[in-house]
């Protein structure tokens, strides 16, 4: 299997266009979609399966790039993933700092905000209190100034420049702090006392300052996911002369900056709540085959400008194996499964988020077959925008490729529908996704080596009416 390094990305959507199902409908659910989409209604629509398809080339790419992150932070090392934060704080007081400096008894501490609202719909709020030791790295950047024309300098750094120095830190001051950290109450504050040599450079700040502070826990057994700047509560750093006689200052800014830190490079892992991708080369010629031997037509088509507009896919289901492990659900919940496929507009190669088409029947019976961490040995994801483009193009040299991202967790998988809604007695909502990101990991390796299946439905104007 060819691995090497492509960045394609796509929105991450907790719920994607609906059109009218066709897996078992009635004909006039099928002469109603047909409209829909402009076809007319006396398009025949037949089947096609196609078996044993291995994709020419899958490739993962990652962007490593840091995040700016407003309402919420994650800290930790968690599904081959390691997630690390960074403030940034800009501050001034004259008054206060000429006390700091003499102080036998100064000291400071960080105070975070576990996320409450994320762990109550996670279910973990339940199984409090949540403890270990946590092995916190500090590594900052402190930059002294005055007047309020250095705090104006500050602000204007753009945050798309702030967030590419952070990689690039070097030979700038750090030192490991072990806490006991246990959580009882998910509104009471994390307390880190900073580490002795940081406190000692605050104590030499005269006017204002620029912290900028850096924390990783490469070793934690979990993610700490914590309310950010924008939020209430927020983050805040306190420098302490006495209990009376204290700053308080609250990062502007705060960044996410997440490193893989799995050892296969060969391996097709592919992790959630960053940005990353699955690239997947299918081999359309088995397609093409398959057409002809449906059809009795050539394919792919070449005349005049090979625009091959002879049927229409009205559905493309992609199988392929499944594992049924938890390993690296994160949270326990099933994961969605994102794709984009590559199609034509106006001439130029776009990604275009894939519709998803309910066989309420199969989900109501088996759960929605485009998740992971499920029971059962198959994943289904639908391609119809990708391989209609690609059969439309064939005869140009169009290729059929796919991106596979990892998304949401699902809530509800047994539920027909696919968004939030009342059931129907209008006594209960049912929440589909979480509102969350989901840090999980899964590995298409396997699944990547073994023959997966492709099934079109098409509709086409051959027939007695030609």
């Amino acid at each position: 299997m060819k691995k090497s390094v492509f960045l394609f990305f796509f929105a991450l959507l907790p719920s994607l266009a609906l059109v009218a199902c066709i897996f078992d409908s009635s004909d006039s659910s099928l002469v109603s979609w047909l409209d829909d989409q402009g076809f007319p209604s006396s398009y025949k629509v037949q089947t096609v399966s196609i078996d044993s398809i291995y994709p020419v080339s899958a490739a993962v790419g990652f962007d490593s790039t840091p995040h700016k992150q407003l309402y919420q932070g994650v800290l930790g090392n968690v599904s081959g993933m390691n997630h690390e934060l960074v403030f940034d704080f800009c501050f001034r007081d004259g008054s206060f700092f000429s006390k700091f400096q003499n102080a036998d008894s100064g000291a400071a501490f960080l105070a975070l905000y576990l996320d409450s609202a994320f762990y109550a719909q996670a279910g973990i709020a339940d199984s409090l209190p949540i403890g270990e030791t946590l092995e916190i790295n500090y590594s900052w950047i402190l930059q002294k100034g005055a007047g309020a024309d250095f705090l104006d300098s500050v602000g204007d750094i753009k945050d798309s420049i702030w967030l590419r120095e952070l990689r690039g830190w070097k030979n700038v001051a750090s030192v490991d702090t072990i806490y006991k950290v246990k959580v009882n109450n998910l509104d009471s504050a994390i307390r880190l006392d900073l580490p002795g040599s940081l406190v000692k450079d605050l104590m030499t700040i005269e006017d204002g300052a620029r912290l900028q502070l850096h924390m990783s826990a490469p070793h934690s057994k979990r993610l700490y996911r914590i309310y950010g700047p924008s939020s209430s509560p927020s983050p805040f750093m306190r420098m302490r002369v006495t209990n009376t006689d204290f700053k308080s200052v609250w990062p502007f800014r705060m960044g996410l900056v997440s490193t893989s830190e799995e050892t296969c490079k060969d391996c097709l892992i592919l992790h959630g709540g960053v940005l990353e991708s699955l690239v997947v080369d299918i081999p359309g010629e088995k397609i093409l085959n398959a057409l002809e031997n449906l059809y009795g037509d050539d394919f792919p088509y070449t005349e005049g400008d090979s625009m091959d507009v002879r049927q229409a896919v009205v559905l493309a289901r992609l199988t392929m194996g499944r594992s049924n492990s938890m390993d690296g659900s994160e949270l326990g919940f099933p994961v969605q499964v994102a794709i984009a496929s590559f199609v034509d507009s106006n001439g130029a190669e776009v990604q275009k988020t894939e519709s998803y088409k309910l066989d309420k029947k199969y989900i109501t019976e088996y759960g929605h077959p485009n998740l992971l961490f499920m029971e059962g040995d198959s994943l289904s994801l639908q391609m119809t925008y990708g391989v209609r483009s690609y059969i439309n193009r064939a005869g140009a040299g169009a290729k059929l490729r796919v991106v596979l991202r990892l998304g949401y967790s699902m809530l509800a998988p047994y539920d027909s529908l696919y968004y939030d809604h009342e059931t129907s007695d209008g006594e209960d909502s049912v929440y589909m996704f979480m509102d969350y990101l989901t840090y999980s990991r899964y590995d298409f390796t396997e699944e990547m080596k073994s023959p997966m299946s492709l099934k079109l439905w098409l509709a086409t104007k051959r027939g007695d009416d030609e």
